[in-house]
């Protein structure tokens, strides 16, 4: 099985050019070669007829996304949604030829299930389109899949806390099947050649800054109490690598005119699996950086 995510900046400008998103999905069919199951971010709500055409054009006949509350919420004046944006959502799709079928969207209650009885519901983010959950059918098995977009904090302070900490959450009080979580986490600020991960406001102090350290590290480490492992690290280890390591180039101007291994900035977009899906490659594909300012990340499952 194999799986891409991507932030495919659908935010600036809303409107995006349609002959990029034919690129995209160009690319998605031809280098990466239509990968069982995608996960897109950032997916502007005003051409959501384009990308499902396209998709479809290519063989994904199941397609769910968020992209119907990004635009009731983009159209709403209650506050505060009117200092949101609200103009991109997330979207999730299987290929025609893939194992996993029967791809639903499941809506998040805090009325239903393990959390009954808790002092949080774990669902009270401003921008619920950010979070994308399904589930589909492996064989006998249901595959639970998070596609997830954590807003940059430096934007929107506390939602991206939010996000991550609802997605944490409701993971491990809910998730009690193969579990994957993807998406752009903004996050970390950076990591260390012996394994460390330094998030973002981990220098400051207050309430505000340790929630936000807690958050980040929960997602990116924390699940692994939970049976789950960072695809990328897990396949590849900490260090010096031959190879992108980063999905966002913050720090270099062309990422497509330098070797892989000497592209500098932030690897942002994650893939967290259950281990019994055996993860057994996992990689950043350097030419998306020639249709969106991150590259798609991808994984392969033995299964």
């Amino acid at each position: 099985m194999k799986l891409l995510s991507w932030n495919v900046q659908g935010a600036f400008p809303p409107y995006t050019p349609i002959d990029r998103i034919q690129s995209q999905v160009q690319h998605i069919r031809e280098a990466a070669e239509c990968p069982d199951i995608i996960a897109l971010n950032e997916v502007s709500r005003h051409r959501r007829d384009v990308w499902r055409d396209e998709l479809v054009s290519i063989g994904y006949d199941q397609i769910v996304h968020t992209l119907d509350w990004a635009e009731e919420l983009g159209e709403s004046d209650i506050p505060p949604h009117q200092d949101y944006n609200h103009v991109n959502g997330n979207l999730t799709a299987i290929h025609e030829d893939a194992a996993v079928r029967n791809l639903t969207r499941l809506q998040p209650s805090i009325r239903y299930g393990p959390w009954d009885g808790a002092d949080l519901k774990d669902w009270d983010t401003n921008l619920p389109e950010k979070i994308l959950h399904a589930e589909m059918e492996l064989g006998d098995q249901t595959l639970e899949l998070w596609n997830i977009r954590a807003v940059p904090g430096s934007m929107h302070g506390e939602e991206k806390v939010k996000i991550l900490e609802n997605t944490f959450n409701r993971i491990m009080k809910g998730s009690q099947t193969p579990c994957i979580l993807t998406g752009d986490f903004n996050s970390p600020d950076r990591e260390l050649a012996d394994g460390t991960t330094i998030p973002w406001r981990h220098n400051k102090e207050g309430d505000v800054a340790k929630r936000w350290v807690e958050a980040e590290l929960n997602v990116l480490c924390g699940l692994e109490e939970n049976g789950m492992v960072d695809v990328f690290r897990h396949c590849h280890g900490y260090g010096d690598l031959d190879m992108l390591d980063v999905s966002h180039a913050t720090q270099t101007d062309d990422p497509l005119a330098v070797p892989p291994e000497e592209v500098k900035g932030k690897r942002f977009d994650h893939i967290i699996a259950s281990d019994e899906l055996n993860p057994v490659d996992c990689y950043y594909d350097q030419e998306g950086f020639s249709c969106s300012d991150h590259a798609p990340i991808i994984a392969e499952f033995g299964l």
